[in-house]
């Protein structure tokens, strides 16, 4: 099994059913054709990162941002 196409632009965005998703992950995670594939695919986005002593890709989750509670009472006080 290797992505191409659709399914790699899918997988890319998060866009497919957890089961297929969890599969792919653990192909990404042995298969450096994928890994080389998705990190193309993938150029532009934030959510990945090389980590390891062979640089494989891992997805980050990204960061909630903390809304700061002084500048909420500001806006809602205006």
């Amino acid at each position: 099994m290797h992505l191409y196409g659709d399914t790699l632009e899918r997988y890319a965005t998060r866009n497919l059913p957890a089961t297929e998703l969890t599969a792919i992950d653990e192909h990404i995670s042995n298969c450096m054709f994928c890994t080389h594939a998705l990190a193309e695919a993938s150029v532009g986005m934030s959510s990945w990162e090389r980590r390891g002593w062979l640089g494989r890709l891992v997805r980050i989750e990204p960061e909630t941002p903390v809304e700061d509670s002084r500048s909420a009472e500001l806006d809602r006080a205006a």
